[in-house]
């Protein structure tokens, strides 16, 4: 009898008004000839035709059949009110050498789905970025291999399946070569912690 190909609960994001296509992915021998759906919303169960629902929130099931039964466990899939992350907060930076810096800010509302985080390095006078990076778990940065007394602009993004937050830039952010400090151990431009949020 069918199984589902993957176990797991599957999260499905839906923005209100949204349609989204769910494929019920089962592994079968004999191939299934047939599929039944419900959905379960506060607790109303319904059966709903394979070709077309228009219910909101809650959980779908589906079960396949084949030549040799009836699929025993449904596949889950849980809808939820989903749209893109909200940006970044807070951010700073630590462990400051002449060349490297690390970057940490704090995670705004995920959009109702898993979200990541992306890090674009530009040059000052550059609308192209010179390098970019992810971060999975919370967004934090280390940048290293970084020239001196080039004047760096940073943007943090979070990231999900429905798009990316608008950009926190960090502005205006300099390294001063070991050498040609004066009095300060390594230092920022005064606009280094300005934060601004770019659509």
């Amino acid at each position: 009898a069918p199984t589902c190909k993957n176990d797991k609960l599957a999260v499905v994001g839906a923005s209100r008004g949204e349609s989204v296509d769910i494929v019920c992915e089962i592994e079968s021998d004999p191939p299934a000839t047939s599929y039944r759906w419900k959905f379960n919303n506060s607790g109303e169960t319904l059966d709903v035709p394979a070709e077309n629902s228009e219910l909101d929130y809650g959980s779908l099931f589906c079960w396949a059949a084949n030549a040799v039964g009836h699929q025993a466990n449904p596949c889950v899939f849980q809808v939820v009110a989903a749209g893109k992350p909200f940006p970044v907060k807070n951010c700073t930076f630590s462990n400051q050498t002449s060349s490297s810096v690390e970057v940490f800010c704090l995670p705004g509302f995920d959009g109702g789905l898993p979200q990541h985080f992306l890090l674009e390095l530009y040059s000052s006078n550059s609308a192209v970025p010179r390098s970019n990076m992810t971060s999975e778990g919370e967004p934090y940065f280390l940048l290293d291999n970084l020239e001196p007394d080039v004047t760096f602009r940073i943007v943090v993004f979070a990231v999900n399946s429905k798009g990316r937050s608008h950009g926190v830039v960090l502005e205006e952010v300099t390294f001063r070569d070991a050498e040609k400090r004066t009095g300060k151990r390594i230092y920022f431009s005064d606009l280094a912690t300005v934060e601004k949020v770019m659509p």
